[in-house]
């Protein structure tokens, strides 16, 4: 099932570590429990970040994002983020790791 999913993440780079928001694609397999993460781009970050290249991380992986010109830029989309299932237990990280459900793609088999 493909769907649209909000990333709650942490964004590192440019001397900066701050949580921010991300949207993807998210392509799940129900055979491997396995979900597929692409078309990553930050939606909500702080407004006084300096252009240049940072890391998203989110779930124990790392999305790559650009800034430039004041707007944010996917880096890398071509490559989808391989997301394996993790043990419950918790490692006392300082990554945020939350990711939301937003909208299921319809698909156009649907339409008359």
């Amino acid at each position: 099932m493909r769907s649209v999913v909000l990333i709650r993440g942490l964004l590192k780079g440019m001397g900066r570590e701050v949580p921010c928001d991300m949207l993807a694609l998210k392509d799940a397999t129900s055979e491997t429990g396995l979900a597929v993460y692409s078309q990553c781009c930050v939606i909500d970050a702080p407004m006084d970040l300096p252009d240049g290249i940072y890391a998203v991380t989110f779930s124990g992986q790392v999305a790559a994002a650009r800034r430039e010109g004041g707007l944010w830029l996917p880096e890398g989309t071509t490559s989808p983020l391989q997301i394996e299932p993790r043990p419950s237990e918790s490692h006392g990280s300082s990554e945020i790791e939350e990711v939301i459900e937003i909208l299921p793609l319809l698909k156009n088999d649907h339409v008359a």
